[in-house]
């Protein structure tokens, strides 16, 4: 439930912080298929400096922002709360004076919120795939993407110790779903930094004849996918070994994979760590410990905490020539 939430979170954010502004730009009318390109008539043929100037700008000042909201939700968290409990003391010091009538609505302020782990993920994709879809061709979004996850980094360590509750014990789904995601951006920035990079207006020099001095469009790019070698061809040449792995990791099987040693054997790996038994290396004053508190309980309240053959082994143990430093159990009686 909480990946699907993720996964939603990120193509709302996406698409509302990386791919509307490019689409609402475009101009794809040079472009088959004509029956829907000819409804993009944006002001840019091409990925063309004009383009940088005014879209990337705007993509690059989103991120920078982006950057700083961690600092924001931080500080959020810290100033609302606290108005909230000094409106509920009536603006007093002593916190045991308050409005509220039932111990669940006075733990409800004196609390932490919630730590919404789904909805952080969602934000890391989005920079992860803003980074890797326009990186190639403006270069200063990787140091703005690093320098936002220092500060989220920063900030959600202090906003996890002091500010939320504890968060619930979540399994790895959420982190596989997040690797899992992750995987695709690769496949973005080469497939897209070829086409930054084949621009031929501002690695070839070339140009066109705009309609009129009047018109709101640029010149036509004339920019189309062909496997001419020039300067962005290996890109193009890796983005296909890319696809090409992972179509044959997804369709051939992994049996069949692992016969011709394209993938690993599932081979259990047997380690001797050359460990002596438990019992042979727990001091006397342990097991004199554990066996003295069983025949405690025995005695005073009628019950066995412990499996019997565990308390003999410990009643007979010997004097061990190397023993383990601390105490290898967890009781309450050992618990000082």
């Amino acid at each position: 439930m909480l990946a699907s939430n993720t996964n939603g979170v990120f193509v709302v954010l996406f698409l509302n912080t990386g791919f509307l502004l490019l689409i609402a730009n475009a101009n794809l009318t040079e472009h088959p298929p004509h029956f829907i390109t000819e409804h993009f008539k944006g002001p840019y043929y091409d990925y063309e400096p004009e383009w940088y100037a005014q879209v990337g700008f705007l993509i690059l000042k989103t991120m920078i922002i982006n950057a700083f909201l961690p600092f924001s939700g931080l500080a959020l968290g810290y100033f609302l709360p606290l108005l909230k409990r000094k409106m509920d003391m009536k603006w007093g010091k002593d916190r045991y004076v308050t409005k509220k009538t039932s111990m669940i609505a006075y733990k409800k302020v004196w609390s932490g919120g919630e730590y919404i782990m789904h909805v952080k993920d969602s934000g890391i994709l989005l920079i992860v795939f803003v980074t890797s879809m326009y990186g190639v061709g403006m270069p200063l979004l990787f140091p703005v993407a690093a320098f936002n996850f220092a500060n989220q980094f920063f900030c959600e360590r202090i906003m996890a110790c002091y500010q939320v509750k504890l968060p619930p014990a979540l399994d790895d789904r959420l982190t596989n779903n997040l690797l899992s995601m992750m995987k695709w951006a690769p496949l973005i920035m080469l497939f897209n930094g070829y086409w930054m990079l084949s621009n031929k207006q501002i690695f070839g020099n070339k140009w066109s004849y705009v309609p009129n001095s009047l018109s709101s469009t640029s010149m036509k790019s004339g920019h189309y996918i062909n496997l001419d070698v020039n300067w962005a061809i290996p890109v193009l040449l890796m983005a296909f070994c890319a696809v090409f792995l992972v179509l044959f990791i997804r369709i051939v099987p992994n049996e069949t994979r692992m016969k011709y040693g394209f993938s690993l054997q599932e081979k259990e790996i047997k380690v001797d760590e050359d460990l002596p038994n438990f019992f042979d290396t727990i001091l006397l004053s342990q097991a004199d410990e554990l066996v003295n508190e069983e025949k405690n309980l025995k005695r005073w309240f009628g019950i066995e905490c412990n499996d019997p053959d565990t308390v003999q082994k410990c009643d007979d143990a010997n004097q061990p020539n190397k023993s383990i430093m601390g105490t290898p159990w967890y009781t309450v009686l050992s618990n000082d």
